[in-house]
């Protein structure tokens, strides 16, 4: 079974270079890797390193100007020519060279669509969350306000879940024909539309599922991506409400309207959240209760201004300026 494994890469070269590295030792026989490379700062010390690895005939480097993260993956798609597409981002790491293998496992029954990996964490020395607990929220939308819960750091097989992850992720190619791509116009969850899509359109007996075997581990903290750790408090909790109105409310409209308030108070329990577990700016236990007090009191204004960036079309930044999109058609790239 033919897989590519995509890499959406963007300001991080010399993890990239230690990522396609890893990835160039892994034991499957037939797979190559598409990087949708868009970094504006490239060393060249690391620009020298990748152009040795881009001589190894797998891999294939597409470069475009700064995509976003759900263009770019809508992109590297588009190039791939596996029957399984495999995700991974740059500052990532597969654990072993079986890591491929292991995400085919699941394939071997033709009604699995898409498969998410186990994570570790570099900075908890790779510890996974309470089984029970995480198994029951793993790769799931919330039932209430249809928000995608993660918890894939856990040991157990679970099937079928909501939604693929981005990062050690997979999903078969005719998935991606049959339902279309990432919906563009977010900054933030850009995994959760291409589920909330195959949730309608899917066949009956058809699944995501949550294999523990295919393991990444995640360095935290890298500079470069999509650097969601390093935003202000406000600025993330602006992406989540951008997802919540343009992602969530295009395929959820009612119920986003109907409960439009609840919807407030999870982008600020998500904000709290991240601002005490996630956020490399808020790095004292002041300066995160001040953050937490300071998004309470300003979350209302930062709820119409993402109101009047739906309301005129305003781009979010994520590399297109059309809320309806949902397949990328970007320019043509260079390719090596």
């Amino acid at each position: 079974m033919t897989v590519s494994v995509v890499v959406r890469s963007y300001n991080r070269v010399p993890a990239l270079c230690e990522l396609l590295a890893a990835l160039l030792d892994q034991d499957h026989p037939d797979f190559e890797v598409v990087v949708v490379e868009q970094s504006t700062v490239v060393p060249a010390e690391a620009a020298a390193r990748l152009a040795g690895l881009a001589g190894d005939p797998r891999v294939k480097i597409l470069r475009h100007p700064p995509l976003g993260g759900p263009r770019a993956r809508n992109v590297g798609v588009e190039a791939a020519k596996g029957e399984i597409v495999l995700f991974i981002d740059d500052d990532d790491l597969p654990e072993g060279p079986g890591w491929i293998a292991a995400h085919l496992a699941s394939y071997a029954d033709p009604w699995c669509l898409g498969v998410s990996g186990r994570h570790t964490w570099d900075r908890d020395g790779g510890r996974t969350r309470a089984s029970g607990w995480a198994y029951r929220r793993c790769m799931r939308f919330s039932p209430l306000l249809r928000l995608p819960l993660t918890y894939v750091r856990h040991g157990r097989r679970k099937a079928p879940v909501d939604y693929v992850h981005g990062t050690n992720g997979s999903i078969r190619r005719s998935a991606f024909e049959r339902f279309g791509g990432w919906d563009e116009d977010t900054r933030i969850e850009d995994e959760a539309s291409f589920g909330l899509r195959a949730a309608r359109l899917k066949d009956p007996g058809e699944y995501f599922c949550f294999d523990p075997r295919p393991v990444v581990l995640r360095r935290m903290g890298l500079p470069g991506g999509l650097d969601k750790r390093h935003l202000t408090a406000r600025g993330f909790a602006g992406r989540l409400l951008d997802f919540v109105h343009r992602i969530i409310g295009r395929h959820h409209r009612r119920r986003v309207i109907l409960l439009y308030p609840l919807y407030l108070l999870a982008v600020l329990t998500w904000t709290w959240g991240w601002i005490w577990s996630e956020s490399e700016g808020h790095s004292t236990p002041s300066r995160r209760v001040a953050a937490s007090l300071g998004m309470t009191v300003i979350l209302p204004w930062c709820a119409i201004l993402a109101l009047r960036r739906l309301a005129t079309g305003a781009p979010t930044g994520s590399g297109t300026d059309s809320p309806s999109r949902t397949l990328a058609r970007a320019p043509r790239s260079t390719s090596t």
